[in-house]
């Protein structure tokens, strides 16, 4: 939303066209979140904490177990595949690409968890590779869940944007 919320301002849109920007945005990550827990139930697949300290019992001679492994972020306690941060993300792309294009934007994002950490982008693509790549190197996603949760993801938000608060006929065209 934040993202959404300064490339409107910056690129001028009306009051009610933003609004539906947010709204579009956010039943594309709901929607999206529905559909990727049922993706984890249907797969059921571990997450790299398990699958590094259980290296010993995977019948795969190559790997070796690792009992004293720690993730960087803690592990939340459902199934890993597809991920849940891929899919919401992947879905919210897909609808900010489609109503304010996909790239020269100018987005600063930060976290008061993070104080004096500040991030800036021109497009949607450097927001999402960034969130795959913290579900990666902090240790709870393998990237397949990354790539996985942002191909559904994807396909939500493309559905989202094609189906849910379309403008009447007289209204012009979506964007």
């Amino acid at each position: 939303n934040a993202a959404a919320t300064q490339v409107a301002v910056e690129q001028s849109r009306s009051m009610s066209e933003n609004a539906r920007a947010l709204a579009l945005i956010n039943m594309a990550i709901s929607d999206a979140q529905a559909s990727v827990f049922e993706t984890k139930y249907l797969y059921r697949l571990w997450r790299p904490e398990t699958a590094i300290r259980a290296g010993d019992t995977d019948g795969n001679l190559l790997t070796r177990g690792d009992p004293t492994f720690m993730p960087f972020v803690l592990t939340p306690c459902f199934p890993s595949y597809a991920s849940a941060h891929g899919s919401s993300s992947g879905a919210a792309r897909e609808v900010l690409e489609r109503v304010f294009g996909p790239r020269h934007h100018s987005i600063t994002l930060a976290n008061p968890a993070v104080p004096g950490v500040v991030l800036q982008y021109s497009t949607f693509w450097q927001i999402t590779s960034d969130i795959d790549d913290a579900r990666v190197y902090g240790g709870i996603h393998f990237r397949f869940d990354q790539e996985a949760g942002a191909k559904q993801g994807k396909k939500v938000g493309s559905y989202v944007y094609r189906n849910t608060l379309r403008r009447r006929h007289g209204e012009g065209e979506c964007p």
